[in-house]
This record gives structure tokens, sequence and C-alpha cells, in this order.
């Protein structure tokens, strides 16, 4: 039996815009934080009273609105900062500092996944989605704040026949939306390719790194195409060239994507490091991971389970990633733990470790 829990076209206000290297939209990490806070509070303020555990979701974006500001015709956008603590009448001989972060607003649609299935009655079935709509309000997602909920919807489905109908269901709840996929195995397969193309022409040294592969799709190319004339076949400085679009490695609404941590540090025991959030769970330090990700439209879904992220952990690795992926085998396991290929890591890349 599946079982989703549905929050429709949630307006959240002042989220985080900056992901560990990029920015735009908050890291999946951030939505897979929320669902694992929700399952808490379901929790802990219901003393069992609705054994369910919620493992992953999905993550539908509506609206965005980066507070960012061009200061200049085609120069870089920046961001909108404020100085914290605001300027009291204490503080009039001493600015306070700015301290920088990227903010945002944005509407979103999160599907979530319940393993637990809920065996309710109609009425205490309304009164579990009042309760996960009053949890909401009392939640930060992103760091942001939850301005309203449109609708929440929980919905099961065990037959192939349900399975359709509630499929369909959900798209008419997180309609229009771009879903938010993993794209991992893009940046394995150009990879491959850009090392594969690099013996080719005979290049024994400077092998193409990660970084190179990660770049294709994150960054902003073009390049020169010389006019070349009869009588000058070899370009030159004083060669005119037209300038042409590069295109990513790969079709679609491709972004660069955080997508978890890799530890940098031992595991440390509880109470060994100062000023952790608490004396009981162990703790290491981490930096973050990239891949690629792909917006695509709502309506193409066939299965939810395709759009559903959920964390998987794997040694130093603390992953986000999607079922389809992980069954197709994107993500090898040999003894050092996930290849290095298969998300990339741009400390490591750029040799700062």
């Amino acid at each position: 039996m599946s079982q989703y829990l549905v929050l429709s076209h949630i307006q959240i206000q002042n989220a985080n815009s900056i992901a560990g290297l990029t920015w735009g939209f908050p890291a999946i990490t951030q939505f897979l934080g929320f669902t694992h806070a929700l399952n808490r509070k379901i929790s802990n303020q219901y003393d069992g009273e609705y054994d369910v555990e919620l493992t992953g979701c999905g993550v539908i974006s509506h609206t965005v609105q980066n507070k960012v500001y061009q200061p200049k015709q085609f120069s870089d956008f920046e961001f909108i900062q404020s100085k914290n603590p605001p300027v009291l009448a204490k503080h009039k001989n001493a600015s306070p500092p700015i301290i920088e972060e990227g903010k945002m607003n944005l509407t979103v649609s999160l599907v979530i996944e319940i393993d637990k299935s809920v065996t309710l009655t109609t009425e205490k079935l309304k009164e579990f989605e009042q309760k996960i709509e009053d949890l909401c309000y009392q939640m930060r997602i992103a760091g942001g704040t939850v301005l309203n909920v449109n609708k929440i919807k929980v919905l099961a489905a065990s037959t192939e026949k349900q399975h359709i109908d509630m499929v369909r269901k959900i798209k008419n709840l997180t309609m229009a939306g771009f879903v938010l996929l993993d794209r991992s195995e893009y940046l394995q397969q150009h990879y491959k390719t850009l090392v594969s193309r690099h013996k080719e022409n005979g290049n024994a040294n400077n092998d193409p790194q990660l970084l190179d592969a990660w770049l294709d799709f994150s960054a902003l190319k073009y390049q020169a195409i010389p006019k070349l004339t009869k009588d000058h076949t070899t370009p030159d400085k004083n060669t005119d060239a037209d300038w042409e679009y590069v295109a990513k490695p790969n079709s679609g609404y491709l972004v660069p994507l955080m997508t978890g941590y890799k530890a940098i540090s031992e595991l440390y025991a509880s109470k060994e490091v100062d000023n952790t959030r608490d004396e009981l769970t162990s703790s290491r330090f981490v930096e973050a991971i990239h891949s690629v990700g792909e917006w695509k439209s709502m309506h193409n879904t066939q299965k939810i389970t395709d759009i559903i992220w959920r964390y998987r952990h794997d040694g130093q690795w603390y992953l986000c990633v999607q079922k389809n992926n992980i069954a197709s085998g994107d993500l090898d396991i040999n003894e050092s733990g996930i290849e290095q290929i298969q998300t990339l890591n741009l400390n490591e890349a750029l040799n700062l470790f």
C-alpha cells in the first residue's frame, strides 16, 4: 500500500536561498530536514496516537522570488542585506555589522512519503490533517516562515487503478509546478565522456576533473567561432569571430544542486565537541557535496515514487537520493565507499583537503 501526505502550495517567507556553492533555491537537505522534524513532532506531541513514519519527500516549485538587486545593467546580482541587530539608540556611535545571507520568498508543494500506513476513520483522518497543518505553522521550512498552506491531504492506494487515481489527485493538488529530479547519472556519464575524449586526443596528463564536468552543467559558456577566409586558414588575434552559446551536455532544465554532505573528520562521541546542539548525539564535521538536478513539469510524472527524495548514509557520505537512481545502480559502492564520480565533492576536486 502506498500512502502520501500532500502539503499543497506552501507560501514561505525569507527562506535560505544559498545552498553550498549555489544560490537561487534551497538545498534538498532543507526539505528533508523539515520532513524529519515533522515526523519527530508527530511522534512526540501526540504520544503515539499516530503510528506513522515519514521517510522522504518530493519537492514541487510554483513561484520563486530571490531578494536580490542588480547595481547596474549586465552586472552580477547581489543579495539585499540588512544589519543585524538593527540600529538602536545605543548603537548610534557604532554601526552594527552586516551578516551576509541570501533570502527568498517561494511557494512549494511537498509530497511526503508515509512508510507506515495510517488507518483512520474519515473523521479521524480530517483531524490528523488539521493537526499536521497546525504543526506546519509552528515550524520553519528552509529557515523561512510558513505563511499559508493551501491544502493538506492524505492519499493512499493499493491497487493499480487506485494508484492511477492517486497520481491524478496529487497532480491536481500540485499543479502548476515543476518537480525537482535527481540527475546525478548525467554528471557521471559526462565525466566519463570527458575522460574518454581526453585520452582519444592523446593527452596523457591533466585529466579532466569532476569540477570540469560539473561546471559544464552549471556555468554559462560561450565559444568563439573564427571567421576564416581562403587566405587565412588559421585564426590569429586579428581574426573576427562569432560567439555561440555552448549547450549543456544533456537536454532539459538542468541546474547545479546540493545533495548532501561528506565527512571531513572522524565521528566524535557525545560531549566530546563543545557547543553542539545536544550532548547525546555523536557529531562530525562535514562539507557540502554537489550534483545535477532537473526541473520537470509535474504533469509528466507517472510514478510518485520517482520524485521522492530520501536519506542515504554510506560511511562518510550523507546523501539525498531518489529511488530511481538507486535502482539503476548509479550509486555504486566499493571498498572505499561511494565512487567520487557519482556526486561531486568540490573541495576535494579543488584539492583543498
